[in-house]
C-alpha cells in the first residue's frame, strides 16, 4: 500500500505567436488572469489540494495512549492543510504539504531529538524531490511511512480517533532516500535509507535506518502491503542506540462494492532494552488491529476497528505484560463530497489499571468525538 499518488506529467511548454493583417489595427490585449486558477493552467500536472480538519472529544479519564486526542474535554482546529504536488510520470517532480494546528505541534515534536517543547503549531508532512524513470521512482527528502493502515490525512481514515498502532508502535514519516521500483501493479518495491522514525536528523551516536517495502494490487477485490524497517534509534527506552525492528503487514478485502474489511499487524523489537522486572535484552511487543467498513448509501457509511496488543516487556506502557484492547464504532457522512462529518464511540481497555480517573488508575477510558473535514 504506497501513500503517496503520483500525479500527472507536465505535457506542454508554454509560448505563443501571432500574425495579422498589415492593414488591419490590433485589439487590445485581454488583462492576463492573475490567481492561483491562471497558476494551475498554466502548468498541467501541477495540483494544489488541501483540508481543514477539526474535532470535539470527550474523555472520562485523562487521555492516554492517543495520538492526537490530548483534550479532555473541548474543540480543536486538528490540522489545516495544503499539498502542492507536481509528480510526472517521467522526470523531476516535487511535493510540499504543510500542516498548522494542533495535531502539528504533536507531529513536530516527535521529529526531534532530544524532544522539545515547542508552542509552535506547523509542520512540514511531507518535502521531497523526486526523479521517476520507466518503472523507477527516486526520492529523497520527507515522506510518509510505509507502514500501517491508517495516515496523518483525517479524510482518508473512517475512524476519527488513530489506532493503538498508529498511535504507539508506527513512524509516521521519513526522512532520506527512497527507491521505488513498480514491477507491475500486483508487486511494487520499495527500498530506502533515512534519518529513523519521525526524526527530520539522525539522533547523536546513531546509525541510519533501512527500509524494506512491498505493495500491490493483485486484482480488485485484493490489496496488501508489507514494511519492514531496522537501525539504530533511542525510541521506546534502553540504549539510546540500541536497533529498533517494526514488521508491519498490511490487507484489504473489497467483499462487495459496500463491504470491505482490513487488517493490520505489527512486530516491534527494540535491542538493548532494559525494561521492568528484566535485565538488559530484547523488548517485544506485538498488535494487530481488524477494520470494517459498510456502506449503507451513497453519503452514509458505518466503520469498526478492534485492536489487541500484546506489551510482552512493557516497550508501549513500561508495563511488562500489559495486554491493551480496543474497539471503536464510527458513523461517517458526507452531505457533500468535500465534507466529511463523523461521530463516534471508543473504549479502550487494560489488564492493568493504566489509565487516570479523576486521580484514580483505572483499567479502562471511554471517549465520545466528533469531526467534521472539509477538502478542496
Amino acid at each position: 500500500m504506497n501513500k503517496i499518488t503520483l500525479g500527472a506529467c507536465l505535457a506542454a511548454a508554454f509560448g505563443h505567436g501571432a500574425c495579422a493583417d498589415a492593414q488591419t489595427v490590433a485589439a487590445p490585449a485581454a488583462p492576463a488572469a492573475h490567481g492561483l486558477g491562471a497558476v494551475l493552467a498554466k502548468m498541467p500536472g501541477l495540483s494544489i489540494t488541501g483540508y481543514v480538519a477539526s474535532t470535539y472529544t470527550h474523555f472520562d479519564t485523562t487521555p492516554a495512549l492517543r495520538a492526537f486526542d490530548t483534550s479532555q474535554n473541548g474543540f480543536r482546529l486538528n490540522q489545516a492543510a495544503l499539498t502542492a504536488a507536481y509528480l510526472p510520470s517521467s522526470g523531476v517532480g516535487a511535493q510540499v504539504t504543510a500542516i498548522a494546528g494542533s495535531d502539528a505541534k504533536i507531529l513536530r515534536q516527535g521529529e526531534t531529538s532530544p524532544f522539545n517543547s515547542t508552542s509552535g503549531q506547523f509542520d512540514l508532512a511531507n518535502a521531497f524531490v523526486q526523479y521517476a524513470t520507466g518503472p523507477v521512482t527516486m526520492m529523497a527528502g520527507k515522506f510518509s511511512t510505509l507502514a500501517g493502515a491508517e495516515v496523518t490525512n483525517p479524510a482518508l481514515d473512517a475512524n476519527i480517533s488513530r489506532s493503538l498502532l498508529y498511535s504507539d508502535m508506527e513512524p509516521t514519516t521519513h526522512t532520506g532516500l527512497r527507491v521505488v521500483y513498480a514491477v507491475n501493479p500486483a508487486l511494487i518495491l520499495t527500498a530506502g535509507v533515512n534519518n529513523g522514525w519521525n526524526f527530520t536528523s539522525s539522533p547523536a551516536g546513531t546509525s541510519k535506518t533501512l527500509e524494506l517495502g512491498a505493495s500491490g494490487a493483485p486484482s480488485k477485490m485484493f490489496s496488501y502491503s508489507a514494511a519492514f524497517y531496522s537501525g539504530q534509534s533511542p525510541l521506546f527506552g534502553g540504549s539510546a542506540n540500541g536497533t529498533l525492528q517494526l514488521l508491519d503487514l498490511v490487507g484489504t478485502i473489497n467483499a462487495t462494492d459496500a463491504l470491505s474489511f482490513e487488517g493490520n499487524l505489527d512486530i516491534l523489537s527494540k535491542d538493548d532494552y532494559l525494561g521492568p522486572g528484566m535485565g538488559t535484552g530484547k523488548g517485544k511487543a506485538n498488535g494487530v488491529a481488524l477494520y470494517a467498513n459498510y456502506k449503507l448509501a451513497e453519503q452514509w457509511m458505518l466503520s469498526a476497528r478492534g485492536e489487541y496488543i500484546d506489551d510482552k516487556d512493557g516497550l508501549i506502557t513500561a508495563i511488562a505484560g500489559n495486554k491493551l484492547k480496543e474497539l471503536t464504532l464510527t458513523v461517517n457522512y458526507m452531505p457533500v463530497k468535500s465534507l466529511k462529518l463523523a461521530a463516534e464511540i471508543r473504549q479502550d481497555r487494560s489488564n492493568h489499571p493504566y489509565f487516570l480517573k479523576n486521580g484514580v488508575a483505572v483499567n479502562n477510558q471511554t471517549s465520545l468525538e466528533l469531526q467534521a473535514v472539509y477538502s478542496f
